[in-house]
């Protein structure tokens, strides 16, 4: 069965795409845990970061994260990405957070 980004890279999942390219899409998750809160995805499907070896992937989409700051206005921000299950990763397609604004206390350093 596909995943659920697999099916939003395809246009077969509904999401608030604030960012397309070629080769990756961002949108707005569907759990916010900040005032700015965007997903950042390669189209086709990597289930960890570190089995991207395609460039022009790897640079895209490090380039909608500049895009996506820059479409926010963001002067400052943070970029999470969870790499395995043991981590926390959840959906096991490469998927990166940039996130922005107030944070819930248990996502601050210190909180724990």
């Amino acid at each position: 069965m596909e995943c659920v980004f697999c099916r939003i890279a395809k246009g077969e999942e509904k999401a608030r795409v604030v960012y397309e390219s070629e080769k990756v899409i961002a949108f707005h998750t569907i759990r916010p845990e900040a005032d700015v809160h965007i997903l950042v995805i390669p189209k086709e499907h990597y289930e960890r970061l570190d089995e991207i070896e395609d460039e022009q992937t790897a640079y895209e989409l490090f380039k909608a994260i500049r895009e996506v700051a820059r479409m926010f206005n963001l002067d400052s921000f943070r970029v999470v990405n969870k790499n395995g299950a043991s981590v926390g990763q959840t959906v096991m397609h490469v998927h990166i957070h940039v996130l922005s604004g107030n944070l819930p206390n248990r996502l601050l350093p210190g909180s724990e």
